[in-house]
């Protein structure tokens, strides 16, 4: 499964890839499939997450032992989902008699809308960056690319299974996987089209993505030279046409900004953010209340304005569990304990950035993942998404990819540009259909030592703030009719009694 995935990209396997799963639970109690699922699970996850571990060692200060111990439990978590659809959908398929072509895609969405999960993963990032798979996104959101490409591996199995059992064809499996087979890419073709029209119409804006890479180290070490470069950087984007520059994730290197403040810093104080260039900029800062306010800080983006004034700001609603936030403990006590961690108070609510005419949805860090604040956001009236990123603390592992191949379906989903300014890559500009349009490397300062910072000018279509996809106006919808099915199939199902008595593995 993860040889499909992002960066590796050998995304044909997703087809087949759950087929060898179904095989080995043929047969087999409920009990057994389900260990059988949870295996599959904790070797997909575990192989796809390894970078964990390097985190864990490399910032934590865990030692390699307790990290892999760390990226176990979390395999065996996330490795309930193909545990509970293997064993759900073996003992459905034994009482009802209906196909996997039915009964996997069911199970296997119905788990993915509701399993709990710090770090959303939906399977669909197996197809992202295959913009004719993924235009299903605006219906029924990330769950229902899934659900297509479960659907496809389920018709194989019958079809196959049907076969060489009987030696014969599995007509309801075959149309529903030749449907899927063609129905999908038809349909994405349609609507890129169409959305492609609607965006040649749109008034657009060149905006400039300021990528410093550095890391976490660089930036704690060296503030006036990374200060320098995104300076730097951003004068010669402004030269290039950009209206409008945005940094990443807390980019502005020097603690916290004062929340209130009404202007930049002075001309000779080195810690003023405009300098060689003129044009709005948005970035990511730590923000603090003065002193004998609160003492924890924000993680914030906001926006300098041409007068050198601040505007609007936004705050990260969401801190990242254990490195930015920790529940129930005296967060203290906590930092004591972990010291590179971070203790940050969450936002509001989702914002708007207005910057130049133009309202921004501003989403940081692994905000781009949470498909229902994305859509939120976007219900704010926005003209684009805007994601700040600090992914520096993976090094140069496959989590960038994961990542952006995840982010890219906010896209298609609320049918937005979206632009992402992450400090050591990958920044990106991903239009309404999901197509990478601009996208840069990762960087590893922290190992490779600094070189200076980089980035890109992209002419954006600023899309109607007031429109709305099916999937922003209807939410879960799609999600709430898999469990209403998958509840009235289980209904007929208890009734019943099994089809066949199971092998003993």
């Amino acid at each position: 499964m993860w040889l499909s995935a992002p960066d590796i990209d050998w995304w044909w396997i997703s087809f087949f890839a759950w087929v060898p799963l179904l095989w080995a639970c043929e047969r087999q109690t409920p009990r057994y499939a389900f260990l059988l699922g949870l295996a599959a699970g904790v070797s997909a996850v575990s192989v796809g997450f390894y970078w964990l571990a390097g985190l864990l060692t490399r910032f934590a200060g865990m030692g390699s032992f307790s990290a892999y111990l760390v990226v176990l439990v979390f395999s065996l978590y996330q490795g309930l989902q193909w545990a509970t659809m293997a064993g759900a959908a073996t003992w459905l398929r034994q009482r009802s008699g209906l196909g996997l072509c039915i009964l996997a895609p069911l199970t296997w969405t119905a788990v993915e809308v509701i399993l709990p999960n710090p770090f959303p993963v939906y399977i669909a990032m197996l197809w992202s960056w295959h913009p004719l798979w993924i235009q299903t996104a605006e219906i029924g959101g990330a769950a229902m690319v899934g659900f297509i490409m479960v659907a496809i591996n389920g018709a194989l199995f019958d079809v196959s299974h049907t076969y060489f059992r009987h030696r014969a064809l599995d007509r309801r499996a075959a149309a529903i996987g030749l449907c899927c087979l063609v129905g999908v890419p038809l349909y994405g073709s349609i609507r890129i089209a169409s959305v492609d029209a609607e965006l040649t119409s749109a008034p657009t804006s060149n905006i400039g993505i300021v990528q410093g890479n550095f890391g976490i180290r660089t930036r704690r070490k060296q503030p006036a030279r990374v200060l320098a470069e995104l300076q730097r950087v951003s004068a010669e984007l402004e030269r290039e046409g950009a209206e409008l520059v945005v940094w990443g994730e807390t980019a502005y290197p020097f603690r916290g900004l004062t929340r209130g403040r009404g202007r930049d810093f002075s001309p000779s104080d080195p810690r003023r953010l405009r300098r060689g260039f003129t044009v709005p900029l948005i970035t990511g800062a730590i923000t603090r209340e003065p002193k004998g306010g609160d003492p924890f800080p924000w993680n914030s983006a906001i926006v300098l304005d041409r007068d050198n004034r601040f505007g609007d700001r936004y705050d990260k609603n969401y801190p990242l569990l254990f490195g930015e936030y920790v529940p129930l403990v005296d967060p203290n006590w906590y930092l004591k304990l972990v010291p590179n961690a971070s203790y940050l108070n969450p936002g509001d609510g989702p914002g708007v950035l207005r910057v130049a005419g133009y309202r921004f949805g501003p989403l940081i860090c692994y905000e781009d993942l949470l498909v229902d604040f994305a859509r939120d956001t976007v219900g704010q009236g926005v003209h684009a998404l805007l994601n700040l990123t600090n992914d520096s603390w993976f090094g140069r592992t496959r989590e960038q990819g994961e990542h952006l191949a995840l982010a890219s379906l906010r896209a298609v989903e609320n049918r937005r540009p979206l632009l992402r300014a992450v400090n050591a890559g990958i920044s990106a500009y991903i239009d309404p259909v999901g197509r990478i349009v601009i996208k840069t490397n990762v960087s590893d300062s922290d190992q490779d030592g600094y070189e200076g910072a980089e980035g890109f000018v992209a002419a954006v279509p600023m899309m109607n703030p007031d429109s709305r996809s099916f999937f922003g106006s209807t939410g879960h919808l799609f999600a709430a009719l898999v469990w209403f099915a998958l509840f009235m199939v289980s209904w007929r199902a208890w009734k019943k009694p099994p089809n066949a008595v199971p092998h003993a593995p």
